[in-house]
């Protein structure tokens, strides 16, 4: 197994920290606090690097705010300085441990995500189930209160099975424990990353690809599909997937500190239609979720009534509306996707 050094003298030079920021400025360019950050770039870049090169550096605090996704969800916002900061170490992070991570592993990885983990499961159950001739059993799991449980410890464990850089992984623990959940009990052994951090990205990942390959390697699951915290399991027999649950629970327990959600245990025939990253998945088509479609509708109302207010610009509506017909574009939707339009059309013209 290959470990990785000299990678704190790496991240540390004017010419990184000048890449991260311009990586971190890609889409926020008219935000408050970046514009802020701007009006003294050169000396806040300087003053990173400083940190850097010292071994100074230490991570501000977070702010809060809720957001619906569809559920409400607390986001904490770290300082663009630290934000940056995130930037360097995540770009380091992708080329240590991407090419370790399981390849049915979805979440936040390039030329992954939802809409190739629903080709995905749809060619997983014709294998399972002969083309549709046999039943294709589907388990779907939850691990509970996942971003809230990762514990800190473990986690520094397993990123310095491939990091031999001290430097480098003390500049890890410092992001780490800058944040930990209202449910950690015993600060001596922390608990919870923040959502916000493009780090927690790559440290969720790295976290559950210690359960993919257990999956993969001592269960030897054939037909198994991660997307951040949720999984599915696909097998033509029932018995077999309802023998999984001790083990998985077990591993999830002992190894990660982790549990899966009780009341998100799903045994479900794949022809019944299974509801998995965004979708309800069926063999032959894909629709978009009940609760997602009206949704959709009441947001792209309430921005069509901001923007005839003068709330927003029609650059700014026309992305909103443009983004969920991207998202019904990707299922079988042509009904409703012409009734949209015209309700559009019927709102902007009211």
């Amino acid at each position: 197994m290959k470990v990785w050094k000299d990678l704190y003298f790496k991240i540390s030079t004017l010419e990184s920290i000048c890449f991260g920021w311009e990586e971190f400025r890609r889409g926020k360019k008219s935000k408050k606090d970046v514009l802020f950050f701007e009006r003294y770039l050169e000396n806040n870049l300087f003053n990173l690097y400083e940190l850097l090169r010292n071994r100074s550096y230490k991570p501000g605090r977070y702010k809060q705010f809720y957001v619906r996704d569809p559920k409400l969800r607390l986001i904490h916002k770290a300082s663009v300085k630290d934000r940056v900061i995130h930037h360097i170490v995540s770009r380091e992070l992708e080329k240590i441990f991407e090419p370790t991570f399981y390849a049915h592993s979805y979440s936040c990885r390039k030329n992954k995500g939802t809409h190739r983990g629903v080709y995905a499961m749809q060619s997983m159950a014709r294998k399972v189930s002969k083309n549709n001739t046999k039943t294709c059993w589907v388990l779907k799991c939850d691990i509970k209160k996942f971003f809230a449980s990762i514990n800190h410890k473990a986690l520094l464990e397993i990123v310095s099975k491939k990091i031999g850089d001290q430097d480098f992984l003390d500049l890890l623990k410092k992001i780490i424990d800058s944040f930990y959940s209202d449910r950690t009990k015993d600060l001596h052994n922390k608990k919870g990353i923040p959502i916000g951090n493009l780090t927690s990205q790559y440290f969720a990942n790295i976290y559950l690809n210690e359960f993919d390959q257990f999956m993969k390697h001592n269960l030897k699951v054939k037909h198994y599909i991660r997307y951040a915290d949720d999984f599915v399991i696909l097998s033509n027999d029932k018995s077999y997937l309802e023998q999984l649950m001790a083990p998985i629970q077990q591993f999830l327990t002992s190894k990660l500190d982790l549990e899966l959600h009780p009341n998100k245990v799903i045994f479900r025939k794949f022809n019944s239609g299974v509801d998995f990253l965004g979708y309800v998945i069926f063999p032959h088509y894909v629709l978009p979720r009940t609760k997602t479609k009206r949704r959709l509708l009441r947001k792209i109302e309430r921005r069509i009534r901001e923007y005839q207010k003068g709330k927003i610009t029609m650059e700014k509506l026309n992305q909103t509306i443009q983004s969920y017909l991207g998202y019904i574009g990707h299922a079988n939707t042509y009904e409703f996707r012409r009734n949209l339009k015209n309700l559009i059309w019927f709102w902007l013209t009211e």
